[in-house]
């Protein structure tokens, strides 16, 4: 498939044999239509592109021109058309990706990780913002895909979640906490502690599963402050309280914080990291990268 025409091949063809007879067994025709359609084409353009002789033929310096450019054309069209083919099977193109401050932990570097090594030609942008609002801007097409979590109220039928990953909750306490000591820590030590909680504004999946996890320990701690990640374990280094966050929160290792498993054998503290999209999507890329995210 070529984006130019048969003349310019024609053009190109005679240029570079400088011989009509070479030219028209490159092409595959017969010599006297090949001359005609020259013609043709040099009245197109408006110039004389050869100087013809009986023995030889010759570029003017109008042709010589039009060759220069007329092979730049011809690879631009057939790099057009491989970038096409490209984007068609997912390896170039854009691909805009919405995240969760706690997916930036773990999961989205190795996303974009991901692209750079198996699908450099895609072009990434990036928008980190709540739950909430990915889910809206992936219902008006503002963004591809998000890595999000899934408050319990989410509905919307144009929109496909699959999880793409599963830890655990784990206690944050101050290095100077009593419990610091411990290797896990039993639910019911949370009971009445003063415990740092999640904003219900901005972290509204968060604030939904500690609830869940109070609920099933019948247990109730003391919630001095509410706040987000990661203020909310500054909010414990500097001793206010203990609080309920993601496994992966640990590779922030502030310096004051340590982390300790639940002791939770019927995974009641699991959370889930959702990656979401439209249910009809048109862009390769979302392909390209739901099979990295399948893969790691």
């Amino acid at each position: 498939m070529m984006l130019h025409s048969r003349a310019l091949d024609a053009f190109i063809a005679v240029a570079e044999e400088l011989h009509f007879g070479h030219a028209a067994r490159r092409l595959h025709v017969s010599q006297p239509p090949l001359s005609q359609q020259i013609r043709r084409f040099e009245a197109q353009v408006g110039a004389s592109l050869f100087v013809r002789s009986t023995r030889s033929v010759k570029l003017t310096p109008a042709g010589a021109v039009l060759l220069r450019k007329a092979r730049q054309l011809v690879a631009d069209g057939q790099a057009a058309i491989h970038a096409a083919q490209r984007a068609a099977a997912g390896g170039s193109g854009h691909l805009s990706v919405g995240f969760t401050s706690t997916a930036a932990y773990q999961l989205l570097p190795k996303l974009l990780a991901g692209c750079h090594g198996r699908r450099p030609d895609i072009q990434l942008s990036l928008r980190e913002d709540l739950s909430t609002h990915l889910i809206e801007m992936l219902a008006e097409e503002k963004i591809d895909i998000a890595l999000l979590r899934r408050p319990a109220a989410t509905g919307h039928d144009s929109l496909v979640f699959t999880r793409v990953s599963r830890e655990n909750m784990c206690v944050a306490l101050p290095l100077g906490h009593p419990y610091a000591g411990q290797e896990r820590i039993d639910p019911q030590q949370l009971h009445g502690v003063p415990f740092i909680g999640f904003n219900a504004e901005a972290a509204l999946y968060f604030r939904e599963r500690i609830q869940s996890i109070f609920a099933h320990f019948q247990i109730q701690p003391a919630i001095v402050h509410e706040s987000v990640m990661p203020t909310l374990l500054a909010l414990v280094e500097a001793g206010m309280g203990i609080a309920l966050v993601p496994g992966s929160a640990s590779c922030l290792r502030p310096k004051g914080v340590c982390f300790r498993p639940l002791d939770d054998d019927e995974n009641v503290a699991a959370i889930d990291l959702y990656c979401a999209q439209r249910r009809v999507e048109e862009n390769p890329a979302v392909d390209v990268a739901r099979e990295i995210l399948r893969s790691v």
